[in-house]
């Protein structure tokens, strides 16, 4: 069972992404907001990008997008930032997850989960972003590790196969909230 403040910072910024949009964005713009956030993902563009994002992932037949505390540990993390800043760098960074998934999907014209893909996405996003904050994830740097490692893509797989056996179902399609 997800943490009650995991599923709160996750249904936060869906809810955060869904406002405003009047029309499921299309691949050309969600591949047009990657690309914003593969950038600069603390341009003041990247929000929107963000919010691009997560709506396609959310709406379009063409992804599946698994998210979870398995895939998002660090939502539950304490930054010791100020709330709303913290709040922000966790949402952006769920959004990179996001774009790396999604990217990944859209690439290889085949709509299956990319939790490897996300987390690499993640990562670079996380690194820009401590560039300019002063912030410390035990679990991104985990995962990093695990990136130099060469032992991301297995952990990745591992994830995965852990929730088909709780799913029962094999069916890893989950709602982004």
């Amino acid at each position: 069972m997800p943490h009650p403040r995991f599923l709160a910072i996750a249904l936060a910024f869906v809810l955060l992404a869904a406002s405003g949009f009047s029309a499921a964005p299309t691949k050309h713009e969600v591949l047009h907001a990657i690309a914003v956030i593969e950038r600069n993902a603390t341009s003041p563009e990247a929000a929107e990008a963000a919010k691009t994002i997560v709506i396609y992932a959310q709406v379009s037949d063409d992804v599946m997008v698994d998210i979870g505390p398995d895939q998002l540990p660090w939502l539950d993390e304490d930054w010791g930032l100020d709330k709303d800043r913290e709040q922000a760098c966790k949402s952006l960074l769920l959004a990179a997850f996001v774009a790396g998934d999604v990217k990944s999907q859209i690439k290889n014209d085949k709509a299956e989960d990319d939790t490897y893909s996300g987390w690499i996405f993640a990562i670079d996003t996380y690194n820009r972003l401590r560039a300019k904050e002063t912030f410390r994830s035990d679990s991104i740097d985990s995962l990093a590790k695990m990136k130099a490692a060469g032992t991301l893509l297995q952990h990745a797989r591992e994830v995965r196969a852990k929730e088909e056996e709780q799913d029962g179902s094999g069916d890893t399609k989950k709602p982004m909230a």
